[in-house]
């Protein structure tokens, strides 16, 4: 078979290649016992010892040289007003088919895996009563590590560790629900935290080099999760809540009390969000009950992501959104919130 024949052939293969993800997607017994729980641990371990001696995220560097060789192809069609010739467009098929075959082998058929709600057996409903009791709880667990890392109830408590500190404390301790053949993961500050900042973005997986990046911009009451969030990920678990919940379970059961408090106002946002939709009178009770100084903390980041706010973010949250639902996540970036049955689940 000729080249130009080959490169015809890859350029078309995308639609016959979604459908048979969407097919495979079918079958998630399958896709946890073979892929997740077999095929990719050997390919993260494997990734991890290639990349985990440098310094800097080298799935970063990569998307860097990807936008720089993308925008001079387009200049040399747009600038010299050129239409793509029938070679172009293959070569543009064709490196289309091959990331998202690699895509889906490298990281996405764990979208597709058994949901950890069924592994674990949580029922997703749960009712008023129990939301109400979860986000008590909640509540007078910020209150009791408050007072003890802070000076006064007034006073937001402040995390005397730095933000490369909290990572290696975290990997420490790290642990998966479902211990595995997977390496104890490790994220690595993003070259890109600026750009994360603008649209909104605390973290993210690199799913060709499987290497985990944080916003080392966001603030220190955010991170502790947000690092344990990513690492999960990096643990195969790719719906936005399992990795919420992993990354709070991580982080709650932490020794150290400034990531376990981090955890528990991360906790408490999110019950609390979903009671005052259930019951608003309720949820501003509780609220009532929360130490002064908790709301502090809980400016410090509303604070951080006014000073990025911009008219650009809600699209790449729309663009993200769209990512997520293409790749099984109904709810989209919604599912980031739908961690509260997992929470009613686990034993304070």
């Amino acid at each position: 078979m000729k080249r130009k024949e080959i490169k015809l052939i890859l350029g078309l293969s995308i639609i016959p290649l979604v459908a048979l993800v969407k097919i495979i997607s079918s079958y998630p017994n399958q896709i946890e016992h073979y892929f997740s729980q077999n095929f990719y641990p050997l390919l993260f371990n494997f990734q991890k010892y290639l990349f985990q001696y440098f310094l800097f995220s080298i799935g970063d560097l990569i998307y860097l040289l990807i936008i720089i060789y993308s925008t001079f192809l387009l200049s040399r069609f747009v600038v010299k007003f050129k239409v793509p010739t029938k070679h172009a467009l293959t070569s543009f098929g064709m490196f289309i088919s091959i990331v998202f075959i690699t895509f889906q082998l490298n990281w996405g058929l764990n979208y597709h895996r058994i949901p950890l709600s069924e592994r674990l057996n949580i029922e997703k409903q749960y009712s008023d009563t129990l939301l109400y009791d979860l986000t008590y709880k909640l509540a007078a667990k910020s209150n009791l590590l408050h007072n003890q890392l802070s000076s006064s109830d007034t006073s937001k408590v402040i995390i005397p560790h730095s933000k490369n500190k909290l990572i290696d404390l975290i990997q420490e301790e790290y642990s998966d629900l479902f211990p595995s053949n997977i390496k104890v993961p490790k994220v690595k500050p993003s070259l890109y935290s600026l750009p994360l900042s603008y649209m909104g973005y605390g973290g993210y997986l690199n799913p060709f080099t499987l290497e985990a990046q944080v916003n080392i911009r966001i603030p220190k009451i955010n991170l502790p999760v947000t690092i344990a969030h990513e690492m999960a990920h990096q643990l195969g678990y790719a719906a936005e809540n399992e990795a919420n919940f992993i990354g709070f379970v991580n982080t709650y059961q932490h020794k150290d009390l400034y990531i376990k408090y981090c955890a528990t106002l991360f906790a408490l946002r999110h019950s609390y969000g979903d009671l005052k939709k259930r019951d608003p009178q309720s949820a501003q009770l509780i609220l009532n009950k929360l130490n002064k100084g908790i709301f502090k903390n809980f400016a410090e980041t509303s604070t951080f992501w006014e000073e990025y706010e911009n008219p650009f973010e809600p699209y790449f949250k729309s663009s993200y959104d769209v990512y997520l639902k293409a790749n099984g996540q109904k709810e989209g970036v919604k599912t980031y919130n739908q961690m509260v049955a997992f929470l009613i689940s686990y034993n304070l």
